[in-house]
């Protein structure tokens, strides 16, 4: 007679396998720093007052349009 209750294991897929290494994640996150500081800052702000421009002059909008702006050029250098 065979027990329904047991237990069969079963394999477990490590999820582990399928993320990025932390070096990946190091090395990718220097690029992009070293991209972001090659950019002249005064560039950035020229580049962030345009958008503040085209976004209508909204206020309170100051960081994200210079974060914009700073993505935007490294974006652009990096190519």
């Amino acid at each position: 007679m065979m027990d329904s209750n047991v237990n069969r294991a079963t394999p477990q897929r490590s999820d582990a396998t399928f993320q990025s290494s932390p070096d990946r994640q190091k090395t990718s996150q220097t690029a992009q720093a070293t991209k972001r500081a090659a950019v002249n800052p005064s560039d950035i702000a020229q580049r962030a007052y345009d958008l503040y421009e085209q976004g209508g002059r909204q206020d309170g909008r100051a960081l994200e349009d210079w974060f914009n702006a700073e993505q935007q050029l490294a974006d652009a250098a990096g190519k």
